[in-house]
C-alpha cells in the first residue's frame, strides 16, 4: 500500500552556463506532471494508509501545548503514529515530526492502544484515523508493537511477505509472553476477554474488557420475527456462584480467538430485551419456598420481556417520581429485609389487604407483625381507628377460645365502685337489722348474741373486698379504647 501524496521533483537538466534546451524543459514538465497526476489520482482513490499507533492522547498531560502554552484539548483521543511507507522505507510520517491524527468520527470514538494499526488519511490538511485493523480477531487488543519497522508494502518484496506470515502465525504462539504486556499507561493485555457469539444477521459491538452489545434475534431456534438486544458487562464473572467453573476451564484451553456466549446468570451485569425467547434466569429467591412467589411467577421466562440482572439494581429519580404500571401481578421477594420509607406519606390502595400468611398449611410462617409509630391512624368506610403509643402488643391463643370484645376500663371501674358501695350499704343495713332483732330475742343456745356475730362477719367481708379489688391500679397505662 502506498502512502500519502508525496511528490519529489528532480532538477532540470542544464547545459554549461546554466542554460537548458526547450526539449529538456518539455521533458521535465511532462515527467513532473505525470508524477503529479499519478499521485493525485492515487490519493483521491485510496481510502487511507496503514499506520502503527505509538501513543494515544487521553489525558491533559498527554496533550501538546499551543502558542499560549495551553493544552490543545481538541486533540483528546488523537494518536501519534508511524505511517507505513509504500516505497521500501520503514516510516513516512511519524511521532518524531509531532504529527497527530484525530478520530474521524466525532460522535463514535474507538480509541486504539499502542502497537495497534489503524487507517490514516489526510483531509483538509489534517490527519484522521478510522477503526483499528483486526489482526487477531480478539476484542481485547490487536497490538503488534514495532511491526511497522519491518513492514514493507512492495508486493514483490519477499521480506515483507515473510513478515506478514510471522504476524499471521506467530502471535497465538507468543500469547503467553504477551498477556501481561502494557500497551499504554494503564492498559494491559487480557486475552481471556472474548468476542461474543454471533448468529446469522447479528450486529455486535465488542468492548475490550468483557463487555458487549448484540442486536440479534432468536431465529436460530427457527422463530421468525424475534428480535432481541443483549447488553453484557463482566464476562462470566459469577460462574462460581452457579457451579459453572467448567466453562472457564474450557475457555482457558480454547484459542484466544474463540467466542463466548452471553450468560444471564454468570455474567456480571446484563440487560436483555427479548421478544420471543425463553431465558434461563435463576431468581435469587427460587430455592426458598416460603417467600418465592410461586403463585404468580411463571414456570418459564419467555415472550416479550426486559430482564435486568446484576449484583445490585439502583433506581434513582433526581427531579420527579418513579412510576410503575402493570397489567398483571406485581410481586417482590427477598432473602433479606424489604423496606419502604416516605417523608410525606405512604399510600396503599386495595379492596383487600393481607398482611402475613394465614399459616394453615405451614403454621408460624408469619411470626410477628410489629407496628412502631407515635401515631397510627387507620381509616375505613364505617369509621376511624386511632392508636397512640410507642409500643402496643396483642398476645393470645385463639385456637381454643374465641375472640371477645374489649372492655372500656373507666366505665368498668365506675360500675365496680358502685357495686361495692351497694354491697357495703346492704351489709350495714343487714347488720343493723340483726342488732334490732337481737335486742328483742333471747341469745342463742351457744350463748353468742347474733348482733356481734353479724358485725364480725361484715367486717371480714369488707376486708376481703378491699384486698381483692385494687380499683386504682386496674387500668392500663398503654392501651386505651373508646
Amino acid at each position: 500500500m502506498r502512502g500519502f501524496l508525496d511528490i519529489q521533483l528532480n532538477s532540470i537538466k542544464t547545459a554549461i552556463g546554466g542554460l537548458t534546451s526547450l526539449k529538456d524543459v518539455d521533458k521535465h514538465i511532462r515527467t513532473t506532471l505525470s508524477k503529479l497526476v499519478e499521485e493525485i489520482n492515487y490519493s483521491t482513490t485510496t481510502v487511507s494508509a496503514l499506520a502503527e499507533v505509538t501513543k494515544v492522547l487521553t489525558t491533559v498531560a498527554d496533550l501538546p501545548l499551543d502558542v499560549d502554552d495551553q493544552p490543545r484539548y481538541e486533540l483528546i483521543g488523537s494518536i501519534y503514529f508511524q505511517q507505513i511507507n509504500g516505497k521500501g522505507k520503514p516510516y513516512r510520517i511519524g511521532e518524531s515530526q509531532g504529527v497527530t491524527a484525530k478520530p474521524l468520527n466525532p460522535n463514535i470514538k474507538q480509541l486504539p492502544v499502542e502497537g495497534e494499526y489503524v487507517m490514516v488519511k489526510k483531509i483538509f490538511g489534517e490527519y484522521f484515523y478510522t477503526s483499528r485493523v483486526n489482526i487477531f480477531n480478539n476484542p481485547n487488543n490487536a497490538s503488534y508493537q514495532g511491526f511497522s519497522k519491518q513492514f514493507q508494502t512492495d508486493e514483490s518484496n519477499t521480506k515483507r511477505n515473510k513478515t506478514l506470515q510471522t504476524a499471521d502465525t506467530g502471535i497465538s504462539k507468543d500469547k503467553q509472553s504477551r498477556k501481561n504486556r502494557k500497551l499504554g499507561e494503564t492498559f494491559e493485555t487480557n486475552f481471556n476477554f472474548r468476542q461474543v457469539v454471533t448468529d446469522e444477521g447479528d450486529l455486535t459491538l465488542n468492548g475490550r474488557f468483557g463487555n458487549s452489545i448484540k442486536l440479534g434475534s432468536n431465529t436460530k431456534n427457527e422463530i421468525a420475527d424475534s428480535p432481541n438486544i443483549k447488553l453484557r458487562a463482566g464476562q462470566l464473572q459469577d460462574v462460581t456462584k452457579f457451579g459453572e467453573e467448567g466453562v472457564l476451564e474450557q475457555l482457558s484451553n480454547a484459542p484466544f480467538t474463540a467466542p463466548v456466549a452471553e450468560n444471564i446468570n454468570s455474567d456480571g451485569s446484563s440487560l436483555w430485551m427479548t421478544t420471543d425467547e425463553t431465558v434461563s434466569i435463576t431468581p435469587a429467591t427460587l430455592e426458598d419456598t416460603n417467600i418465592y412467589p410461586t403463585e404468580v411467577a411463571p414456570a418459564e421466562f419467555g415472550g416479550k420481556q426486559i430482564i435486568l440482572n446484576s449484583g445490585r439494581l439502583i433506581f434513582n429519580s433526581k427531579e420527579d417520581g418513579i412510576l410503575g404500571f402493570s397489567n398483571g401481578p406485581v410481586d417482590f421477594s427477598t432473602l433479606n429485609t424489604f423496606g419502604v420509607s416516605a417523608k410525606q406519606g405512604l399510600n396503599l390502595y386495595s379492596p383487600i389487604m393481607n398482611i402475613g400468611r394465614d399459616g394453615n398449611d405451614e403454621p408460624g410462617k408469619t411470626k410477628d407483625i410489629i407496628f412502631r409509630s407515635s401515631n397510627v391512624t387507620t381509616s375505613a368506610v364505617d369509621g376511624r381507628v386511632e392508636t397512640y403509643s410507642t409500643n402496643i402488643g396483642l398476645y393470645g391463643d385463639l385456637s381454643t377460645v374465641g375472640p371477645s370484645p374489649a372492655v372500656r376500663g373507666n366505665e368498668l371501674r365506675e360500675i365496680l365502685e358502685e357495686m361495692i358501695t351497694v354491697m357495703k350499704t346492704t351489709t350495714s343495713t343487714v347488720q343493723q337489722l340483726i342488732s334490732v332483732v337481737t335486742a328483742i330475742t333471747p341469745a342463742t343456745p351457744s350463748g353468742v348474741a347474733a348482733g356481734p356475730l353479724a358485725a364480725q362477719i361484715t367486717e371480714n367481708i369488707f376486708k376481703q373486698v378491699d384486698a381483692k379489688l385494687k380499683l386504682p391500679t386496674m387500668l392500663s397505662r398503654v392501651v386505651e379504647i373508646e
